[in-house]
């Protein structure tokens, strides 16, 4: 089985469609399909894009008042490129698959079934346009791995991480350390992609404009800058969001490759926080800031449901390091929130290779509260000390 994907520009779909598809939002991918087997394959175009637009759907966007010939004919246009469901045993296939636009990046995951089985293809593809803050960043610069660990060695080394990142000059403490993802390349961001979250853009110019109109508006900036904290004296690698329904109501995370591997995977240490207001600050350059939920654990439980369910999370668990904060004696974070925790970061595996929830491996070192939101029957699968 053969698949290859393509992405058109907002020219190269408004010249091939007849129409501005970016105007709505829209982003046309392009698929193509060798189904070499002897069974037919059935594409689940949702796993492409969960919110994408069917055709006639897509089409009647662009509807007349009064319809008319041409409504008639772009809409068998769209129906006729649109990307087969179904392809049977030796047959090729290609179309279209409608998805939300988006710039910089396009991380796409087309899926088939078929004879009982699942067959799953990701891509990154870079785009023109937008583009992301984890895209100016150097990979290749950061300082290199010292060491690969095994899972018990893992555990030491966490709990030795500081409990929090830090501003610029290092002399103040911000958010906490509370996350752990171990996975090499696609395979720790594909899951998140999955789940709704966004790459954030640069701080600039533009997404400056843009947040300060978001936030005099109340409306919605899905890809908004991210502030930067720092943490092995540089500031986050990658940052990610999934906004709700105004730039003032988003969990957010960022994460740092920290400079060794586990299993000869890379181990990115992160902090993950929901933002529930905003307020204004001389200290910002928009003059604003995001006020967080001060039950960052709440955030931490969040984020580890959403990881399960993509089925990707094959081993998660428990290590100390943060330190406790409790509500009689909260800590605050750069912006001068207080926030309580049980002082536990979660640490999560993710691989392309789906595995039941069923079957996840809980790594027994430590164990929240009983009060926490996690269940007191945690996954009986094996364990690892």
């Amino acid at each position: 089985m053969i698949v290859r994907t393509a992405v058109l520009s907002d020219d190269e779909s408004s010249r091939y469609f007849g129409v501005a598809l970016a105007d709505k939002g829209i982003q046309a991918v392009w698929l193509s399909v060798e189904n070499g087997g002897d069974a037919t394959l059935y594409y689940l175009p949702a796993t492409t894009d969960a919110e994408y637009y069917t055709p006639p759907e897509a089409s009647r966007l662009f509807q007349a008042w009064l319809p008319g010939e041409a409504d008639k004919n772009r809409e068998r246009l769209f129906a006729r490129e649109a990307m087969p469901e179904v392809i049977g045993p030796g047959q090729k296939a290609s179309g279209f698959v409608l998805s939300h636009r988006e710039g910089g990046l396009k991380f796409l995951r087309a899926s088939f079934v078929g004879s009982g089985r699942q067959f799953d293809f990701r891509f990154v593809l870079p785009l023109g346009g937008r583009t992301y803050a984890a895209q100016k960043v150097d990979f290749g610069a950061l300082p290199p791995n010292s060491e690969d660990v095994d899972l018990a060695s893992l555990r030491a080394k966490l709990e030795r991480l500081p409990c929090c990142a830090v501003n610029k000059a290092g002399d103040r403490s911000g958010d906490p350390l509370n996350l752990v993802v171990v996975g090499n390349e696609a395979d720790a961001i594909f899951p998140f992609i999955e789940r709704g979250w966004r790459l954030d853009e640069p701080l600039d110019v533009h997404s400056v404009l843009r947040t300060i109109s978001a936030f005099l508006f109340g409306s919605g900036y899905t890809t908004a800058p991210v502030s930067a904290l720092y943490v092995f004296g540089r500031p986050q690698d990658v940052g990610l969001q999934k906004a709700r329904n105004n730039i003032s109501l988003r969990n957010h995370l960022r994460v740092w490759r920290a400079p060794f591997t586990v299993e000869g995977q890379n181990v990115w240490v992160g902090q993950i926080s929901r933002d529930i207001g905003s307020k204004l600050t001389t200290q910002s350059w928009s003059f604003t800031t995001h006020r967080i939920s001060p039950e960052v654990d709440q955030d931490r439980y969040y984020l580890i449901q959403d990881l399960l369910l993509t089925g990707e999370a094959y081993r998660f668990g428990f290590a100390s390091g943060v330190g406790v904060s409790s509500p009689a004696n909260p800590r605050t974070n750069l912006s001068y929130d207080p926030y309580v925790t049980d002082g536990l970061r979660v640490v999560v595996f993710l691989g392309a290779r789906r595995s039941p929830m069923s079957q996840v491996e809980f790594i027994d070192w430590e164990r929240p509260p009983p009060n926490s939101n996690l269940p007191a029957d945690l996954p009986t699968g094996e364990k690892h000390r």
